[in-house]
């Protein structure tokens, strides 16, 4: 629980940051517990092979090389950069890799690359050829992909710090034809055979528009789209494959193949699920990371609904989601919609609001179909009348989840980020109601994407994450047109497209130009 400090401006001990003011310690929250940051000799940087591998964006290998010259650990690497170890391990491995040059930038800012270095940097990733300075512009999301070979093969979507890596089977195609807002293709004998795949599986159209290949996905077993195996499949272009709709796709995949995975174990430790403070979360069933993420998001969501009646009419929330991955759970998990729809504002015009506390390193770290999921996560809250605020300051990452009903009492229920053990309490201490208030009172106060009409807020939010607004506005009208279910339906009954459609009409309404009457195959 955060503590109240004097005003006055002070400054970590280790890294000379400024300290949140509900900060008591004398160190900020990357440096805590942990070896002081360690810059490299600029001898380091004059090596060949640590020139070679920053030219050519192998950030796994120089932060091996970097921890090698300097002797931290992947979690003295980790608290630099406000990330996890296992961020850092995933890098090191080359799991994950930084493709796009704004968060390649700023990851060799934590690490002390000399500025030299940095104007070596191509304006494209050197293993991505169509790859893109700026993911979300409005020219050039789509190339942002390389495209997928014509025939059968696989799409491979990488894996997350919960979600592990999933490989969807692709059969991609040239479209016949271009009519209306879709793109047609004819049938032949291997679609009629994809269109049957019992599991998880996409069918991609081709088409080439102004000399470039752009790719349409949908999914192979769309409900209620053939009549017969010999009808032609209609893909409609609004399913343009851009970081939109590929965050979709990696999310919704991650989650189900966790799911479906753990269904029996799943369904044992649902069913016995408590909502009460110190009850397990039944941790001892070996449930993959996401089937934790849903049990100690549910147990958090049952037992602030259970207080409910005890917050008043406009409670206010304090979140811990900092990334796409996390804030996705209120966009897919089923029981996450639900919560929604009950703490909403009971009366139009409330006061309720949610905090988010997203560092610069976090929007640094994530790829942009990442922070797409997050902008749609944060959309959704606004559109049931629950004003967001985001705060950089990284003081407040570790202040557990709450929700606050001002002089009454406080309901704290946190689940990411500890662990397997959601913490929940109820206290009504006006000590504590004090600080919480202080908490959500700063962050209100000197918010990220402040501003009066939840639409402005929404653009300043994607501002903030490196995003196009207007480009965010003209996705979510096009998706919202013609709905979500034939690019991600579910096949697990614990998630549901309900809050991604939510949020996509609501930044339709909030952020689009007047839609055009035949939507062009291009982002």
């Amino acid at each position: 629980m955060p503590t109240m400090v004097d005003s006055g401006q002070r400054r970590c001990t280790r890294c000379g940051a400024l300290l949140s003011r509900f900060n008591a310690g004398t160190r900020c929250a990357s440096c805590q517990d942990g070896p002081a940051a360690r810059r490299a000799d600029p001898a380091f940087w004059r090596d060949p092979t640590v020139r070679r591998a920053v030219a050519a964006w192998e950030l796994g290998t120089v932060v091996k090389l970097f921890r090698k010259h300097t002797g931290l650990s992947q979690t003295g690497v980790a608290r630099m950069v406000n990330i996890d170890q296992a961020e850092v391990s995933r890098l090191e491995r080359g799991l994950k890799q930084i493709r796009d040059r704004r968060q390649f930038v700023q990851w060799t800012d934590a690490l002390g690359v000399p500025e030299e270095l940095l104007g070596l940097l191509p304006a494209t990733d050197p293993h991505t050829p169509d790859a893109t300075s700026r993911p979300g512009t409005a020219d050039t999301g789509a190339r942002g992909y390389v495209a997928l070979p014509e025939g059968p093969g696989q799409l491979l979507l990488p894996a997350g710090r919960s979600v592990s890596t999933t490989a969807l089977p692709v059969l991609t195609l040239p479209a016949a034809s271009f009519i209306g807002d879709s793109l047609r293709l004819d049938s032949r004998p291997e679609l009629d055979a994809w269109c049957t795949m019992p599991m998880r599986a996409l069918v991609v159209a081709n088409r080439t528009v102004d000399g470039a290949v752009r790719q349409f996905v949908t999914d192979a077993r769309p409900s209620g789209v053939r009549g017969t195996a010999s009808d032609p499949v209609d893909v409609p272009a609004a399913y343009e494959l851009d970081d939109l709709t590929y965050g979709i796709l990696w999310a919704m995949s991650g989650f189900e193949a966790a799911l479906l995975g753990d269904d029996q174990a799943l369904h044992t430790s649902l069913a016995s699920l408590t909502a009460s403070p110190g009850s397990p979360l039944a941790s001892d069933h070996g449930l993959t990371e996401v089937s934790t993420m849903l049990i100690g998001s549910e147990t958090a969501a049952r037992y602030i609904l259970g207080h409910r009646d005890h917050l008043g009419d406009a409670p206010v929330f304090w979140t811990r989601e900092q990334r796409g991955e996390e804030a996705a759970t209120w966009l897919f998990f089923r029981h996450k919609y639900r919560y929604l729809e009950r703490m909403a504002p009971r009366r139009p015009g409330g006061t309720s609001g949610r905090g988010f506390c997203v560092p610069e390193t976090a929007v640094a770290s994530s790829p942009a179909y990442e922070r797409v999921l997050l902008f749609l996560s944060i959309a959704l809250m606004e559109s049931f009348g629950i004003r967001t605020w985001v705060t950089d300051d990284g003081g407040f990452a570790h202040t557990d989840g709450f929700a606050l009903s001002h002089g009454r009492r406080a309901v704290i229920a946190t689940w990411v980020r500890t662990e397997g053990a959601s913490h929940l309490a109820v206290t009504a201490r006006p000590g504590a109601l004090r600080t919480f208030a202080d908490v959500t009172g700063h962050v209100s106060q000197h918010s990220t994407t402040a501003a009066e009409q939840a639409g402005q807020r929404l653009a300043a939010t994607a501002e903030y994450l490196g995003l196009d607004a207007s480009w965010l506005g003209r996705r979510c009208a096009q998706l919202s047109a013609v709905g979500t279910e034939r690019l991600a339906r579910p096949r697990s009954r614990l998630l549901g497209l309900e809050g991604l459609e939510a949020a996509c009409r609501f930044v339709a309404e909030q952020m689009v130009i007047i839609p055009r009457t035949r939507t062009a195959p291009t982002r």
